[in-house]
């Protein structure tokens, strides 16, 4: 088996975990798990979250991770990927719903950081590092839209 540079290999013999496999070519007797230590990204979308004044909006974020602890990662939860999805949504809804709807722009980067640390906090456990959380779209509610569109003419 070959481990790529930017990888990590788990070795499970029987059903259980044996050691760690770094880079390299590998003879092994069982079954091997490659796990990417590269920064990756995914978009995030949460919404409807209400803000502290019940106004419901929708944010699109996009995280930026990376896998510090293969071993973790893979043992611990099902899939790391989807439980960071699901904690992001989780660390948006937290933070959203203490700030009213006229302050969002104004705290946009206050939230980024409130949501950063949420995350970063709950994923250390299972082997993953937060690098970066931005919010990339903020979506207002329709009726809300259509009033701001009115207001501009």
């Amino acid at each position: 088996m070959n481990v790529a540079e930017f990888e990590k290999g788990l070795l499970f013999r029987n059903g259980r975990f044996i050691r760690l496999l770094e880079p390299g070519v590998h003879w092994i007797r069982g079954e091997a798990t490659l796990i990417d230590l590269r920064r990756r990204q995914t978009m995030v979308e949460a919404a409807p979250v209400q803000t502290r004044d019940l106004v419901p909006v929708g944010i699109l974020l996009m995280v930026s991770y990376r896998v510090t602890d293969p071993e973790a990662a893979l043992l611990q939860v099902r899939r790391y990927d989807a439980s960071l999805d699901y904690e992001a949504v989780a660390a948006v809804h937290r933070s959203v719903s203490t700030v009213a709807m006229a302050d969002l722009a104004a705290e946009h980067n206050r939230l980024e950081t409130m949501i950063q640390d949420r995350l970063a906090l709950e994923v250390t456990g299972y082997g993953v590092r937060v690098e970066d959380v931005a919010i990339v779209q903020l979506r207002l509610p329709r009726a809300l839209r259509k009033k701001f569109k009115r207001m501009e003419v």
